[in-house]
């Protein structure tokens, strides 16, 4: 298991799933998007993943670092996206970003890692089974 954290997220990667845990009350911002992608990139070294985002209760991102973020280069090697939220607020957002901005993979939001595991699965099978046919 590769690991790395920075100053807004623990990062994990076990060859199949890239986990990002949010620290608590952090607010994401541009330095802090490239920063992440920078180690993701280092860690999964050109391998494919799901990928998922476990968040904290008070975690926020300025719209110009999801705006940034929402970009197809840093989707290229992600299979799909789980987020697991904590919060009524950053689920009414996630909410709405998921159902209206574009997206490079599929991305849905979940009330537990368990439930956004299995649905994480689930891609990672159809992907291997287009590997094999």
């Amino acid at each position: 298991m590769l690991e790395a954290t920075t100053k807004t997220a623990n990062i994990s990667y076990d060859g199949k799933v890239l986990t990002t845990v949010l620290h608590e009350d952090v607010e994401v911002e541009i330095a802090d998007v490239i920063e992440n992608y920078n180690i993701v990139m280092d860690i999964i070294k050109g391998n494919r993943f799901v990928s998922l985002v476990i968040t904290a209760p008070h975690n926020s991102i300025t719209k110009e670092a999801r705006e940034y973020s929402n970009n197809e280069e840093n989707y290229q090697f992600c299979i799909a996206q789980a987020i697991v939220v904590k919060s009524l607020a950053t689920r009414l957002l996630g909410n709405f970003y998921v159902k209206f901005a574009k997206t490079f993979c599929p991305q849905r939001m979940f009330n537990t890692k368990e439930d956004a595991l299995t649905w994480l699965n689930m891609h990672w099978e159809i992907v291997l089974k287009e590997k094999v046919a």
